[in-house]
């Protein structure tokens, strides 16, 4: 995918993990597409949102950093059994909803901000205990460095305790153990194994990993050492980063994400719904939704012109529709590297395997330097449902594009919506 160091809110963003050798990815109301309100040139358009304690808002906007089409919600951190509203809770707006990864990952810098909140170290082991863990989260783009905590996550009216997370710090002198020359450059170190990274770079104040997995899967280590050095170190399933969302007592076997229809012009916001559980209660019902079959590597199939890609997912933290197509053109400019600009608007079509039979999803490809230029980020727009950009031969990364206008659901392993067991994903047309 493009360099980090373009300009942040132009460069294509996918932050989906990279775990256990797999690239580890995802997986409404009552199957049907989200009500809207009307579609108006730039205007900012809504889904009138379910009611309940397992829904919360999402916004699609500029956010801390100017990026198009990030998934925005907030989060309240406490320490344990803490009391939201009180010194021992923090919210954390703007954090970066993403179905291709899993976990909660924070700024350690937004986390220590005034009001600042002090969050117990996880622990492994005994005699003594090691209180040092750190770890190297790969995205496909970047990685993430920082150290593991103990929180409550409170979400909506869900809770879930004692989850370990992420503090995301480039400025740990241990985050050189997390350099990938082969990245370029990481979301924390740079080629010169000078950490960057903030809130703007990233364009969140952290990242809600809401994925088909339980636990991300990453590499651990020790880092009691004052030095740079790390020791890896293996951790059980349960100490890892955890997907929060299994850990609730209620709606906990995974989420819907609910948006809008956004215009072909683009729109300047969006919002919509995340919803805990899937078949829980009346507001996220599977209902008629799209069952996706998943093969052995937890990825589907879409066949796009004639060929399969055997490595599709749906990931609501990349800003585009990801896919190989030699036909669509890439001479972009500078600004839009990694995007694709056909001369004209394409109108496409794909299928998506299902169990018996095959889903048909129409799409579209714009000139991305068109959508930034006047009349698109220039007016303010930073919603888009036709940004599209280049991805390996084998992958169909269905980014937030796809969401727009539809219910998209992920089922976490090891939970089941009636008798259909997880991981799987399902959608509506």
């Amino acid at each position: 995918m493009a360099d980090i160091n373009l300009t942040p809110w132009r460069r294509p963003l996918v932050f989906a993990l990279l775990a256990l050798g797999l690239l580890t990815q995802l997986v409404g109301c009552g199957g049907g597409s989200a009500n809207s309100s009307a579609v108006v040139g730039n205007a900012p358009v809504s889904t009138i949102l379910p009611t309940g304690s397992n829904v919360i808002a999402i916004s699609v906007e500029a956010g801390p950093g100017n990026n198009v089409n990030i998934p925005y919600v907030s989060v309240t951190v406490c320490t344990s059994g803490g009391v939201v509203g009180s010194g021992s809770c923090k919210d954390i707006d703007h954090v970066l909803l993403d179905t291709g990864s899993t976990g909660l990952r924070l700024f350690a810098s937004v986390v220590s901000a005034a009001p600042a909140l002090t969050l117990t170290p996880q622990t492994v082991g005994s005699n003594p205990a090691i209180s040092a863990i750190s770890e190297c989260a790969n995205f496909l783009n970047n990685n993430a460095w920082g150290s593991v905590k103990l929180a409550d996550v409170v979400i909506a009216g869900e809770r879930a305790q004692n989850v370990p997370v992420q503090l995301m710090d480039a400025n740990d002198v241990h985050a050189v153990n997390c350099w990938d020359p082969s990245k370029g450059a990481s979301l924390f170190v740079t080629a010169g194994d000078v950490p960057k990274a903030n809130s703007q770079t990233l364009g969140a104040n952290g990242i809600l990993g809401l994925s088909l997995f339980s636990n991300d899967g990453q590499s651990y280590f020790n880092c009691t050492q004052s030095n740079s050095l790390c020791a890896p170190i293996s951790l059980t399933k349960a100490q890892q980063v955890q997907n929060p969302v299994g850990l609730f007592t209620n709606d906990n076997n995974g989420v819907v994400v609910q948006l809008p229809p956004v215009s072909a012009s683009g729109n300047n916001s969006a919002a919509g719904a995340l919803i805990f559980g899937v078949g829980t209660r009346s507001n996220n019902a599977l209902g008629a939704a799209n069952v996706v079959t998943l093969n052995s590597n937890y990825k589907f199939t879409t066949v796009y012109k004639g060929r399969s890609y055997t490595s599709s997912f749906m990931d609501s933290g990349s800003n585009g529709l990801y896919f190989s197509d030699p036909n669509l053109s890439t001479s972009c400019s500078t600004a839009a590297s990694g995007f694709y600009c056909p001369v004209s608007t394409q109108n496409l079509t794909a299928s998506i395997q299902l169990a018996s039979t095959s889903a048909t999803v129409n799409f579209s490809i714009a000139n991305a330097d068109n959508l930034f230029s006047p009349g698109g980020i220039s007016s303010g727009n930073y919603a888009f449902n036709n940004l599209g950009g280049t991805m390996g031969s084998n992958s169909f990364d269905w980014g937030l594009p796809f969401f727009f206008g539809r219910s998209v659901y992920t089922v976490i392993e090891g939970h089941s919506v009636g008798t259909t067991p997880g991981p799987f994903y399902a959608f509506t047309n």
